[in-house]
């Protein structure tokens, strides 16, 4: 069996094998010995052994094994007492099982104190959500239990407080962590089941969520009211991505995740650069994995600031008589024209079209 660690590592099951076999070779070492207190002080070497159930298995198995160790040393106990002196007998077995019982309890110990210390490391000590690392490691164990299912969409929300530097000069530190705080609180709380919380930068919040689309942008828009409701007077710019999960994709999980939220990230400083307090929906890529081929442009979608009207627009190219007849959309604006025919609420990319040799159209889903 050395042999064999020596080669490769086992795996949980011969590991067992390994423990139970080692476990009747102490029993039958120690039971074969020409004298009981011989055999009483070979019944040490089952310290070592629960040692190592104790940090590689679960306490069935420990317990198995304090049992055929306590059988063995009451055994010889008994033949101490009968043939020699039963007080030292005594003495011996409670010192031994001490011994045996003190190494796999400090085992247990070490294991507690090291798994808070490891969720302590993946968790924002100001916040209580999960820091970057632990976003990712949940979001990957989250996407290998939803990939596979024919209706699975993984979508990331990227949050990100607007002006979040003001808070903080004008209302000092205190203020602005207990609006990190307050922000939090508000993700918590309009969470949906499968999803994943993440406090990935100073005023940067991330939310993963497994399920169809159009709960990620409800999410989204949910999160961007309630923090405009906040009483410290901040906004957010969010931005949304999704994927889909049908089956592994070629990167794998971490390639996938990566393209995922870099796409959200760009989406949210859109919604930044075009005055913060809206969500902005990028377009869904397309990659190796999807099931239906793409044919012609990429579309690129979008959302309408605030959340107020639901516009998406698509890029495609133009076919037939209609690049003859047909007027693209050029000269775009950051904000809309100051013209009655203009609505308030019609986003920047379909105001003021300018008349350009004709391209690509523009057209109102």
């Amino acid at each position: 069996m050395a042999v064999m660690w020596a080669t490769q590592w086992p795996t949980r099951r011969q590991s067992l094998v390994f423990t139970g076999v080692l476990a009747v070779c102490i029993a039958a070492g120690c039971l074969v010995q020409s004298t009981p207190v011989a055999g009483l002080q070979g019944a040490t070497a089952f310290a070592a052994l629960a040692g190592y159930v104790a940090f590689f298995h679960t306490s069935r198995a420990l317990l198995l094994i304090l049992a055929v160790s306590a059988t063995t040393a009451t055994i010889c106990a008994v033949q101490i007492a009968t043939h020699l002196d039963p007080f030292a007998a005594l003495s011996k077995l409670l010192i031994l099982t001490v011994g045996v019982l003190a190494v796999p309890y400090s085992a247990h110990v070490l294991v507690h104190v090291l798994g808070v210390d490891a969720l302590k490391s993946d968790v924002d000590p100001l916040t209580d959500l999960p820091n970057r690392r632990g976003f990712y490691r949940s979001m990957r164990t989250l996407t290998a239990e939803s990939i596979g299912s024919r209706a699975a969409e993984l979508s990331a929300v990227m949050v990100d407080l607007d002006a979040f530097k003001r808070v903080n000069d004008t209302a000092g530190h205190a203020a602005g962590d207990q609006t990190l705080i307050a922000v939090a609180d508000i993700l918590r709380k309009t969470r949906r089941g499968d999803s994943v919380l993440g406090r990935v930068g100073g005023e940067e919040f991330v939310v993963g969520i497994v399920g169809p689309k159009h709960h990620a942008t409800g999410l989204a828009e949910r999160l961007r009211r309630e923090i405009a409701a906040m009483p410290s007077n901040v906004t957010a710019s969010v931005g949304v991505a999704t994927v889909p999960l049908r089956r592994m994709p070629p990167d794998g999980i971490r390639g996938l995740l990566q393209g995922l939220i870099e796409s959200a990230d760009r989406a949210m400083y859109t919604a930044k650069r075009s005055g913060g307090d809206q969500v902005h929906v990028s377009g869904t890529p397309v990659d190796d994995f999807a099931d239906a081929p793409v044919t012609g442009a990429m579309p690129k979608k979008t959302t309408a600031t605030a959340g107020k009207v639901p516009w998406t627009i698509a890029a495609r190219p133009l076919v037939g008589s209609e690049a003859n007849r047909t007027t693209a959309a050029a000269g775009m604006e950051q904000a809309p024209a100051k013209s009655k025919a203009a609505p308030a609420a019609v986003p920047p990319e379909i105001v003021n079209p300018t008349p350009a040799p004709a391209t690509a159209v523009t057209k109102q889903l």
